[in-house]
């Protein structure tokens, strides 16, 4: 069957608009009046596309978890505070805007977004794109195919700018997959063709991996002047000079580009976008976003988005510190919050002038231990499937569950939650780790003493006492562990090098966007990331994985191919997890559970229910100051 969004969609929101009595004028923020008045912007007519994205009752977040979504009122600043120089994930989840999108972070009922439509073909190997007429960067330029030809003809197809062209635009998603062809229609169409069926190609785009739009479109008016195919070396050597790169043009392009991952680091002040918010210069330690005149989503009355006038993220040293702002009423919206300090919210919920919701995260908590790492006695130990089935009955998640987050997580269901410290202990005898040092640690089959260092960087307040809980249980099994809580910042560059041996986080693998296609299912980089290099690459870098996990990235590829969703996807599906529950390839502590998010009595529109992502995503439509 065909798929096609037609403007039928788009005819019937504005005669909803209509009946419900909106305004056939668009409005803007005062602020942008006064600029107009002063001659400084155009006029709003001129600022929105022909055909702005409309938003309504159950568009951009699902009904159930908005019941009262109403239109805002423009004005105000909304605090936050971030940990991590040059990054705040609310700003970022705030501001994600993907060429398509659906209601939450699901992949049902996909509808245009950046885009305006599309058309799919019956075989799911052509997808003709349609651009909304009239859209501007946040500088004003008008954004147009030139932009999306820049970026394929320019920067995907340029070795320099992408060494490995990404199995996102390859055929069935495969790094092995034939790219993908762009054709340019007219100013404002473009279709993108696969030869062979890619049916997953539109929920790729529309939530994996965060990626927005900038992938496939980039301001070009800008980004040329960095570009060997458009200026000169000599053109650009005092900007070369100043960043110290010789003769080496990509590598300035990349300093100059803006990704979407990259919204919140300072080289994105100034530079062209298409969020609700973009950044301005601040004060040293603070991150200023400020409403984009030229944003192209309006409400059901007409307002020109976002509400809110710009975004505050003040930088503070420690998670600690971040969670005692919200507690005190300076910052209006917190979502690292964690359920071990809900007593304290609830305390000072009237004194900090502050809800506490409870958002249902389908993440999960999970220890993993890093099956690359680069240590030999360390994999043949960790690589064995009963070592992995042993620790997994070490670990007393019930008692987890009711210490860390007060009992808000059902039982497990991706892995086997079966507490049976005893057996364990046996099955590790059985493989020959019944020897033990002087200490009294079990050594490795090879005679070789066996450690685990687990390193916890707090990205959120569970994780320390998680990670206390871990070295309890597995020590009572005579495992050699201990724990190590690092920065974020060196989590980070740890995680990158391939020397975290064991870490505890949050993950959307496997328990998040079940039915969903992507990364989220396959080795990656917090359990085998030279395996996921391996497959990234199409094996030219990396280390090849044994045959069983490589019928995981078999399965991602099978089901790029389907429609997401369809009955066929479902059987790929229930086929993967059934490998999570029978290998346990990492060890999920606790999924599905409970998360405070601390909002404001001042902040109206926020969901009332629904995952963290559902609270955070649709914002820049949804929130203003009551």
């Amino acid at each position: 069957m065909k798929i096609k969004h037609t403007l039928l969609l788009l005819s019937i929101l504005c005669l909803f608009v209509i009946s419900a009595g909106a305004s056939a004028q668009y409005s803007e923020a005062p602020m942008f009046s006064e600029r107009v008045a002063a001659g400084e912007l155009p006029p709003l007519d001129e600022r929105l596309p022909a055909e702005p994205f409309v938003v309504a009752q159950g568009t951009l977040a699902r009904d159930e978890s908005l019941p009262d979504w109403q239109p805002g009122r423009y004005g105000g600043a909304l605090p936050m505070a971030h940990n991590t120089p040059g990054w705040s994930s609310t700003i970022f989840l705030f501001s994600n805007e993907p060429l398509v999108r659906a209601p939450g972070t699901s992949t049902v009922d996909i509808q245009g977004n950046v885009l305006k439509d599309f058309e799919v073909s019956e075989d799911n190997t052509e997808f003709t794109f349609y651009m909304r007429e009239g859209l501007r960067w946040s500088d004003g330029v008008p954004v147009t195919t030139e932009d999306i030809r820049f970026t394929y003809e320019h920067v995907l197809l340029n070795e320099n700018l992408t060494p490995f062209f990404p199995a996102k635009y390859r055929a069935g998603g495969r790094p092995d997959g034939e790219p993908m062809t762009l054709e340019i229609l007219d100013e404002y169409t473009f279709r993108i063709t696969f030869d062979e069926p890619y049916g997953a190609f539109l929920s790729m785009l529309a939530v994996t991996g965060w990626s927005g739009y900038t992938e496939l479109l980039k301001p070009s008016h800008v980004l040329k002047d960095y570009h060997i195919d458009f200026t000169s070396l000599d053109a650009m050597a005092d900007e070369l000079a100043e960043e110290e790169l010789d003769d080496e043009w990509y590598q300035l392009f990349t300093l100059r580009d803006v990704t979407n991952w990259e919204l919140t680091q300072p080289k994105s002040t100034g530079f062209p976008v298409l969020y609700a918010w973009k950044q301005v210069e601040g004060p040293a330690g603070v991150m200023t976003f400020a409403r984009n005149p030229y944003y192209f989503k309006v409400d059901t009355e007409g307002q020109q988005l976002p509400y809110i006038d710009e975004l505050v993220s003040q930088e503070v040293s420690t998670f600690d510190a971040m969670e005692m702002q919200a507690l005190v009423g300076e910052v209006d919206f917190f979502y690292y919050a964690g359920l071990p300090s809900m007593p304290m919210y609830q305390e000072n919920r009237e004194r900090g002038g502050f809800d506490v919701r409870i958002s249902d995260d389908p993440g999960n908590r999970s220890l993993f231990f890093n099956l690359t790492y680069d240590d030999p006695t360390w994999q043949s130990v960790v690589r064995n499937p009963r070592f992995r089935a042993a620790i997994n009955m070490a670990l007393d998640r019930e008692e987890m569950v009711d210490t860390v987050i007060y009992g808000f997580a059902p039982p497990l269901e991706t892995v086997p939650e079966i507490y049976d410290p005893e057996q364990a202990a046996a099955i590790l005898d059985e493989i020959g780790m019944d020897a033990r040092d002087s200490d009294g640690y079990r050594l490795a089959p090879n005679g070789e003493p066996f450690e685990i260092y687990l390193e916890v960087a707090t990205h959120s307040a569970e994780m320390v006492p998680l990670a206390e809980l871990v070295v309890e249980h597995l020590q009572e099994i005579d495992i050699d562990i201990s724990m190590r809580q690092i920065s974020a910042e060196l989590w980070g560059s740890k995680r990158g090098a391939n020397e975290l041996m064991a870490p505890i986080l949050w993950t959307s693998s496997p328990t998040v966007w079940r039915d969903q296609p992507g990364n989220d299912y396959i080795p990656h980089d917090s359990w085998a990331p030279e395996w996921f290099t391996w497959h990234n690459t199409g094996g030219e870098s990396g280390e090849e994985p044994p045959e069983e996990f490589k019928r995981l990235f078999e399965l991602q590829s099978e089901r790029m191919g389907l429609v997401t969703h369809s009955p066929e996807d479902q059987v790929l599906i229930d086929e993967l997890f059934e490998f999570y529950y029978e290998s346990i390839p990492f060890f999920i502590l606790f999924e599905e559970f409970g998360n405070p998010v601390i909002v404001s009595n001042e902040l109206a529109n926020v969901p009332v229910s629904g995952s963290v992502h559902e609270f955070l995503l649709p914002a820049e439509q949804f929130f203003y100051i009551d």
